[in-house]
């Protein structure tokens, strides 16, 4: 299982295209690589949303316990050509400013994923450099990425009626906190990436 770049901005331009026709913030940048000087596109969302904080020491069966807090994010998707596969980056802080902790990120990962992150929390989510910006952000491990998306049956060679990236993102979007609108699931328009 491999993404190209090319067809990971193909999926990107898609997912820019619709975030555009509902209003849903995402951008297409550039970064300019320093040792050769080309532009490498990835999108980025900076929002702040409402969301449930969740013990993971404690039994969330029915009755668990939710605190809806403003939390400032934004999401850096990659490509990362060590592993062919979409890469997130992001972060979270408080209304006031201040960083999350790496314990609150995974306090903030939705109940029902709660056990396997407990398990395996270090190699889901962590906090690295971020490859541009040389800033702490957190991260999904890329290798879950690829799992995700063989799970999901990409195949590079194959053409689709839907984005991988799209359908990436929102498997993935309850261990990082966002919030993925449901139009993205349901458009009208069929593209066909090669």
């Amino acid at each position: 299982m491999s993404m190209t770049y090319q067809q990971f901005v193909d999926y990107a331009t898609d997912l820019k295209s619709h975030s555009d026709s509902i209003d849903d913030g995402w951008s297409l940048c550039q970064h300019q690589c320093p040792m050769n000087e080309n532009y490498i596109k990835y999108l980025v969302k900076k929002k702040i949303q409402k969301m449930n904080k969740y013990s993971l020491k404690s039994d969330h069966s029915d009755s668990h316990t939710e605190n809806n807090i403003p939390v400032v994010c934004e999401y850096h998707i990659l490509y990362n050509p060590s592993y062919s596969c979409p890469d997130v980056f992001f972060n979270m802080w408080s209304t006031d400013g201040k960083l999350f902790s790496l314990e609150h990120v995974w306090s903030l990962v939705h109940y029902f994923l709660k056990e396997n992150v407990e398990r395996d929390k270090w190699n889901a989510i962590t906090q690295e450099i971020h490859p541009f910006f040389s800033t702490p952000f957190f991260r999904l491990h890329p290798c879950k990425n690829t799992h995700v998306l063989e799970m999901l049956g990409f195949s590079s060679k194959n053409n689709y009626e839907f984005n991988p990236l799209i359908a990436w993102l929102s498997t993935i979007s309850p261990l990082i906190g966002l919030e993925i609108h449901l139009s993205y699931g349901n458009k009208d328009s069929k593209v066909e990436f090669t």
